[in-house]
């Protein structure tokens, strides 16, 4: 049994290019899981499609800084061995999580960061981008020009734009019953430059490990103060089923931090979970080739 699911954040629209967008993902993860059997490959191509997807805040169309620029966060973790390994604010490649693919698997470091991940990339032979659609330039154009009058900015509080998207991620199941879990973001509208959500935070944002694989979305800084990812993983370790523990991680977080957000999980059974307390959780799932409805559970 084979099982591909992907999100493409909390409050992000269910109109039909997002929904097809994402089921794409889910296929190209499958197929790339067929052709190689390799389940980093299934997850890093599901995500690729979603950063190469400007409808999606990760890669290409990803949301600008303070300073107008685009910087990612990228990360992936196999579930058998452990490794994990992430890119954090990188400016000018388009594709994080291949980013932290390659550093899993060519150096020993886990997390590369700012100026230091783009070099590595670069020297890597990833090409050079800006990441900048036209849709974020001009909402950032936009944004800039009502603060500098006095007004109060409307626009979502991840992306500036009058829909909301937030992180991307991927998680996976294989015919082994082996997981490995991928994500990717542009973080949020506005940031601070340098500033780093969950997406890179091994037990924040991104887990896998041989009982379950999860990705989270939201506010980043509330999913790495609460380790919600681990605490999932945790939960499934004792023998609880994934829904019944997102539902109590998701509840923890709001209780803990005040804050919204969602998550998808695949334990070693088969079964899956996408739980979240916002007003929109877009998912995907491809189990044995075949799509999947799947009905996230709102809190």
């Amino acid at each position: 049994m084979s099982i591909i699911l992907v999100h493409g954040s909390v409050e992000t629209s269910t109109e039909p290019p997002f929904i097809q967008g994402l089921e794409t993902a889910a296929k190209k993860g499958y197929d790339a899981l067929k052709a190689s059997n390799n389940r980093l490959d299934a997850v890093e191509q599901a995500v690729i499609e979603l950063e190469n997807n400007p409808l999606y805040n990760a890669g290409y169309g990803s949301v600008l800084n303070r300073d107008g620029q685009a910087e990612l966060d990228g990360a992936i973790m196999d579930g058998v061995s452990g490794r994990f390994a992430a890119v954090a604010a990188m400016k000018g490649i388009r594709n994080a999580v291949s980013v932290a693919r390659k550093l899993m698997e060519d150096t020993k470091h886990v997390v590369v960061a700012g100026e230091g991940a783009s070099l590595f990339a670069k020297e890597k032979g990833f090409a050079d981008d800006s990441c900048i659609s036209p849709e974020q330039m001009e909402s950032w154009n936009y944004a800039m020009q009502l603060l500098k009058e006095g007004k109060q900015l409307d626009f979502s509080a991840y992306t500036g734009l009058k829909r909301e998207t937030d992180t991307v991620g991927c998680i996976l199941l294989d015919d082994d019953g082996n997981h490995a879990a991928a994500s990717s973001t542009g973080g949020s509208f506005l940031k601070l430059p340098g500033r780093v959500g969950d997406t890179p935070f091994i037990g924040g944002g991104i887990f896998a490990s041989a009982d379950c694989a999860v990705v989270c979305t939201g506010r980043g800084e509330a999913f790495i103060q609460t380790l919600t990812a681990k605490y999932v993983d945790d939960g499934i370790h004792a023998g609880r089923h994934p829904e019944e523990v997102a539902i109590e991680a998701i509840r923890r977080l709001h209780r803990l931090t005040g804050e919204y957000g969602g998550l998808i999980v695949i334990d070693n059974k088969g079964r899956t979970a996408a739980v979240h307390n916002c007003d929109r959780f877009p998912v995907a799932l491809v189990r044995n080739g075949k799509p999947e409805k799947v009905d996230p559970l709102r809190l």
